[in-house]
């Protein structure tokens, strides 16, 4: 008995699908996010992380919020200054989730405890477009525990 030199040609002639010798194979998802997360920098990691906290804690992406819309947001607080508005002292603090940033200020105030750079937050009020920056003022604030706690 002798083989068929070429076995496809013989399936295809006998009237069966015969499976390509060579067939591309595409890499899984995990391990294509497993390359993505090797090769992003610290930034992009950081707001992933982020967008998957927001989701958890029920607020809204900053990016999808319009102006004079009560939102709920929630990410990092990247700084913490004090900046006087018309004579009043305000604590201001730049909220960043990732897709965006906004500025959550607190009218008549030098300090909160537990409002520091790097702490993460929920906030709820207002949103609204300030000299082409958006903020809140005056926000009803929860601090979030960190991610090492």
């Amino acid at each position: 008995m002798t083989r068929p030199a070429n076995p496809s040609a013989d399936a295809r002639a006998s009237g069966r699908d015969a499976a390509p010798d060579t067939v591309p194979r595409r890499p899984r998802r995990g391990l294509r996010r497993l390359l993505d997360r090797l090769t992003a920098d610290a930034t992009t990691l950081h707001a992933e992380e982020l967008q998957e906290r927001i989701a958890a804690a029920g607020a809204r992406p900053i990016a999808q919020c319009t102006d004079r819309e009560k939102v709920c947001i929630a990410g990092t607080l990247r700084t913490v200054t004090i900046r006087p508005r018309a004579g009043v002292p305000s604590l201001e603090a730049d909220l960043w989730d990732g897709t965006g940033d906004v500025a959550v200020v607190w009218l008549g105030r030098r300090d909160i405890p537990g409002i520091t750079a790097g702490r993460h937050i929920r906030v709820r009020g207002r949103i609204t477009t300030l000299d082409g920056h958006r903020a809140m003022f005056n926000p009803i604030y929860e601090l979030l525990p960190s991610p090492s706690d």
